[in-house]
Order: structure tokens, then C-alpha cells, then sequence
């Protein structure tokens, strides 16, 4: 049986101030599809770090929206950690950097 090994992770953490979506390597559909395969349960991450995130595609942004949602209904803005210029320029191509509170 062959593996294929995916171009990136993403863990949902808990961190003081709650969980934290981290993202690492090239955030694509696949990578995507394999963390909404695993049981991670229903928290809505408060945080997003992007330090270790090289590239996102379209379903990694919607992952970004999907994942702080109920952060945001709460009356919360989800912060948006240490992304890469690239990264950033991702985010702000997309029109989403208006809901969430970057954190350089």
C-alpha cells in the first residue's frame, strides 16, 4: 500500500486564552480534508497561528473561516497569529483579514 505524504498539518491546541487553530507547511485541499477526517470535536478556535503556514489555498482560508465561526458569533474577534507576508497577502487577496485581529 502506498502513502502519501500531505505538504502540511493542522492541530487544533489548547493554549491559555483557548484552543488554537496552528497551521504548518502548504495548507491545500488535502490537508485540509485529512484534519475534517479526525476527531477534534466541536470548539471553535479563538486563535489562528500561521508561523509555521507557507501557502494557503481557497479550502485552507475556508478552514480559517469555518474554524473561528463561533468565536465571532460570540461577540469575539479571532486573532490571526505571526502569518508570513505571503501568507498575509493570501489572506488579504481573499477579503478576510477584516475578521480577525492580526497579531504580528
Amino acid at each position: 500500500m502506498q502513502t502519501t505524504e500531505l505538504p502540511g498539518g493542522i492541530d487544533l491546541v489548547e493554549e491559555e486564552g483557548g484552543p488554537v487553530l496552528r497551521l504548518c507547511g502548504e495548507v491545500d485541499a488535502l490537508v485540509v480534508a485529512a484534519y475534517d477526517a479526525a476527531p477534534h470535536g466541536p470548539r471553535s478556535a479563538v486563535a489562528v497561528d500561521l508561523s509555521a503556514a507557507t501557502f494557503l489555498d481557497v479550502p485552507g482560508l475556508r478552514l480559517l473561516l469555518r474554524a473561528t465561526e463561533g468565536t465571532r458569533r460570540s461577540g469575539r474577534v479571532p486573532e490571526l497569529r505571526r502569518a508570513s507576508h505571503t501568507v498575509q497577502r493570501m489572506v488579504e487577496i481573499a477579503g478576510v483579514e477584516r475578521m480577525f485581529a492580526a497579531v504580528p
